[in-house]
C-alpha cells in the first residue's frame, strides 16, 4: 500500500471517529479521585477486585485495574483482561445485542409473537406477548422462579433448557401484557431461546461470528476455556468461570445460552463494544486502520430510545434502562430521551453509555466473593460523579441552566 493511501485512509479514520462533542478531561487528580473511590471500597472488603475503564468513541480516557481474585494478596492480580461474569448485563451486551442483529437481518420483528417461535408458549394468556414485550420488561412474566418449576415441567428427552421454557410458559402473569413492568430474568431467558431458534444457531455463535470476532472480543463468552478459566474472577469460594445466577447455572448447556446472565467478559473487550456503540454502530480499529460496521445507526438508535408500550409507564429500551439518576444540569434534571442507557449485574459489574456526553463508564467486580452481602454503589456512584464533574459539556449545559433561570 502506498505511503498516499495510508494518508487517505488515515484520514478517512479520523473523520469517522472526530468527536462531536469534548471528552471528560481524567486528569491526575481526576484519576486520584477514582483511586480513592475504589481503593476504599476494597479496603472495606465490598469487593476483592474492580477494573474501571472510562472511554470515548475514539479513545479510552481512563482505564486501571485493581486488587486481587481475591482478598488474599497472595492471589493473582486482576488485569484490564481478566474475565468477569456479567450476570444481568449479559442481558444487554449479549441478549438484546443478538435480537438487534436479527432485526436488523430481516428475521424477526418487535411485534412477533412469542408463540411463532415457542410452540409451547400458544396459550391463551401468553399469545398476546411478542418479542417487545420480552425486551422491555413488559410480557406480565414475575420476576423469576424456581429450578423445582424446570425440574417438574421438563421431560423424559427434555434438556434443562427444555425444561425451564416449558416451566416459563406455564407461569401466570401478574398483570396484563403491555400494561406494566416487572424486571424479569424470566423474560430475558425466553428471549434467549426466541434468538436462537430465528438464527438456527446458539446465541453464543451468532455473536461470536457477527460481533466478537470483529472486535476483536477474544474474552467474551459463554462457555469458557480451561485456560479462560484461569483468567475469570471467581464469585463463591468454589465457583471460578461458571455462571453465578441459579437459574442460568441450571438452564445452559452446549446447545443453548441463558439469557438473563451466563455472559462473560473482560473490561477490555467490553471498551471496545461500548466504543462500537458510541461510535453509531461502527468499529473503528485506528492503530490497524481498519473499520467495520456492525449496526447500522437506526438499530443503535433502538439501545438509546425508550420503545416499551406507553401504558407500562415505564422507559425501557432494547435491552437498556434508560437512565433517570438526576445527572443531568437541567431543570427537570432529565437529559433527551436518547442521552444514556445504563444497566448492572449482581454480581457487581455496570455499564453506562452516555451518549449527551460521548463516554461510557465500565466497572467490573466480582462482590459476590466469597458470599453476596456487599454493595459496590459507592464505586458506581463515585466514578459517575468524577467523570461527570470532569466533563466539559456538563459543565457548559450546568452554566447554561444558570443563565436560563437567571
Amino acid at each position: 500500500m502506498s505511503y498516499k493511501s495510508l494518508i487517505l485512509i488515515s484520514i478517512a479514520l479520523s473523520v469517522i471517529v472526530s468527536p462531536s462533542i469534548s471528552a471528560p478531561v481524567i486528569d491526575e487528580a481526576a484519576s486520584k479521585r477514582i483511586d480513592a473511590v475504589v481503593g476504599d471500597a476494597i479496603s472495606a472488603r465490598k469487593a476483592p477486585s474492580c477494573c474501571v475503564v472510562i472511554g470515548s468513541a475514539e479513545s479510552i480516557l481512563f482505564s486501571k485495574a485493581y486488587g486481587h481474585f481475591t482478598y488474599d494478596s497472595n492471589s493473582p492480580a486482576v488485569t484490564l483482561d481478566s474475565i468477569y461474569d456479567l450476570a444481568s448485563c449479559s442481558k444487554p451486551t449479549g441478549t438484546a445485542t443478538a435480537l438487534a442483529l436479527l432485526l436488523q437481518e430481516g428475521k424477526v420483528k418487535l411485534e412477533d409473537s412469542v408463540s411463532t417461535y415457542l410452540p409451547t408458549w400458544d396459550r391463551e394468556d401468553k399469545r398476546a406477548i411478542n418479542i417487545l414485550n420480552l425486551a422491555t420488561h413488559t410480557s406480565g412474566l414475575p420476576a423469576y422462579t424456581s429450578v423445582e418449576c424446570a425440574s417438574k415441567a421438563k421431560k423424559k428427552d427434555d434438556s434443562n433448557a427444555d425444561g425451564l421454557t416449558k416451566c416459563i410458559a406455564s407461569l401466570s402473569l401478574n398483570y396484563e401484557t403491555n400494561k406494566g413492568h416487572t424486571y424479569s430474568c424470566l423474560n430475558y431467558l425466553t428471549l434467549a431461546r426466541v434468538n436462537e431458534e430465528a438464527a438456527k444457531m446458539t446465541q453464543e455463535a451468532y455473536l461470536r461470528e457477527r460481533v466478537w470476532e470483529p472486535l476483536e472480543m477474544h474474552n467474551t463468552a459463554y462457555h469458557l476455556s480451561a485456560e479462560q478459566i484461569k483468567q475469570c474472577a471467581p464469585t463463591l469460594k468454589t465457583r471460578q468461570g461458571e455462571v453465578h445466577d441459579p437459574l442460568a447455572y441450571y438452564y445452559i448447556d452446549n446447545n443453548h445460552c441463558s439469557g438473563n446472565a451466563g455472559l462473560f467478559s473482560s473490561a477490555n473487550d467490553l471498551s471496545k463494544f461500548c466504543s462500537m456503540l458510541l461510535n453509531n454502530g461502527r468499529f473503528v480499529d485506528r492503530e490497524a486502520l481498519k473499520q467495520q460496521r456492525i449496526f447500522k445507526p437506526e438499530i443503535v438508535d433502538m439501545f438509546f430510545t425508550t420503545l416499551a408500550p406507553k401504558e407500562s409507564k415505564t422507559a425501557w429500551a432494547l435491552g437498556w434502562g434508560i437512565a433517570d439518576d438526576n445527572r443531568y444540569p437541567t431543570p427537570d434534571k432529565r437529559g433527551p430521551d436518547t442521552a444514556a442507557i445504563a444497566h448492572s449485574g449482581y454480581t457487581g459489574t455496570a455499564i453506562e453509555i452516555d451518549r449527551f456526553a460521548g463516554t461510557y463508564i465500565i466497572i467490573l467486580t466480582n462482590r459476590v466473593y466469597p458470599n453476596d452481602n456487599t454493595s459496590i454503589a459507592s464505586i458506581r456512584t463515585g466514578v459517575r460523579k468524577v467523570v461527570i464533574d470532569s466533563d466539559p459539556v456538563y459543565a457548559a449545559a450546568k452554566e447554561q441552566s444558570k443563565e436560563d433561570n437567571g
